[in-house]
């Protein structure tokens, strides 16, 4: 217990020593950008009058950075010369994982009980794909499959929350953690229908023109993010960060916590099944490795952290930096592929340490203070 106190001391004293040695350059800055604020203010006011009561007010500077964001998510393909068929697998993937992430954060970062097995809904709407392309119909299209890849993974959402969510702390953890696990030895068991370790490589993609390619995953991703950012924001997104912060109060005020849990249970299935479906169509295979690995479940948890948990958009923007780092800039500094993923799991470790609320919400508040904070 000692040694524990003595390392969270050490953090507090590091943290602390952080924000005094970067305050005198943060106050330089917001004189610097004040008077941009000001300028973007009365967009920003116009915007929040239209949408702000649905999606949240912003400042001139929120509004301005979260409109640049966007816009550059939606030219990816146009960035020429800096636009690469690497950086447009990068970014389409990044989109994926953004899915996903914002998927997880609804359920998770909302209402706090923390799931290890979102990659197995993800993975029930993949192999739903495959095998009914595998067993039933070799021209099944996307408009008849991914209905039915949804619905296989909000059913299977609906068989892990209704056990899961009646728990609480590590029982509600390990039950999801154990649902992956059994979803990736049933593969296993039943090869022969599932083509075990090889997978399912018989998929055809939406198209084979590179930059469509992109929208058809970044434009579905965006989509989702405006859809769940209205329900984060609505009184449903209300109960859930309720039930994280007390939930006996919840439960005193005659509500019933565990029909919101499933509620965000399934809230977060629908976009993981759209997801998943998404990752067959781009991937063209479905393999244990790709879909159910208890890896892309801790990598989803590492994305909403880095962004910010119960945000939906730190999520989101987690995502593509996550991916720019793996993907794109540590690649130019090392070759070793572990060597890569040391310095991004270090650098994941020190988000956690240092800016416990993530970076992008770290970097929003401080955009709202510029001049006063904002929602």
């Amino acid at each position: 217990m000692s040694n524990d106190s003595s390392f969270v001391r050490v953090v507090e004293r590091a943290r602390a020593a952080l924000h005094t040695l970067l305050l005198p350059l943060w106050n330089v800055v917001c004189k610097l950008l004040a008077p941009i604020d000001r300028g973007l203010q009365p967009i920003a006011n116009a915007y929040n009058r239209l949408l702000g009561h649905h999606f949240g007010t912003m400042t001139g500077l929120q509004f301005g950075v979260i409109s640049l964001g966007f816009g550059l998510i939606a030219t990816v393909p146009f960035w020429s010369p800096l636009y690469t068929e690497t950086l447009n697998i990068t970014f389409a993937m990044a989109s994926i994982w953004a899915i996903f992430a914002m998927s997880w954060d609804i359920q998770s970062g909302y209402t706090g009980y923390i799931s290890f097995g979102h990659s197995a809904l993800s993975g029930a709407a993949g192999y739903t794909i495959g095998l009914l392309i595998l067993h039933y119909d070799p021209s099944m299209g996307p408009a008849v499959a991914i209905p039915l890849a949804v619905l296989a993974s909000l059913l299977l959402g609906l068989v892990i929350a209704v056990p899961a969510l009646r728990l609480r702390g590590p029982y509600f953890s390990l039950i999801t953690l154990v649902g992956v696990l059994l979803f990736t030895n049933l593969i296993f068991a039943f090869s022969d229908w599932t083509n075990g370790e090889l997978g399912i490589n018989k998929v055809e993609p939406f198209t084979y023109e590179p930059w469509i390619r992109y929208y058809y995953m970044a434009i579905p991703m965006l989509l989702i993010a405006i859809g769940l950012t209205y329900v984060a924001r609505s009184n449903v997104g209300t109960v859930l960060l309720a039930i994280r912060e007390n939930e006996p109060a919840v439960s005193d005020a005659g509500l019933d916590p565990t029909k919101f849990k499933i509620s965000s249970f399934v809230l977060s299935s629908v976009p993981m099944g759209i997801g998943g479906a998404l990752l067959v169509y781009y991937g063209r295979a479905i393999t244990p490795t790709s879909f159910v690995d208890l890896q892309n479940s801790i990598e989803i948890i590492a994305i909403a952290v880095i962004g910010g948990m119960g945000s939906i958009l730190g999520p989101l923007f987690g995502s593509f930096l996550f991916f720019f780092l793996e993907e794109e800039l540590l690649r130019q500094f090392f070759d070793e592929s572990s060597v890569r993923a040391l310095v991004l799991w270090t650098f994941v470790l020190a988000v956690l340490v240092f800016t416990r609320n993530g970076i992008f919400r770290a970097i929003w508040h401080g955009l709202g203070s510029v001049r006063g904070d904002s929602e």
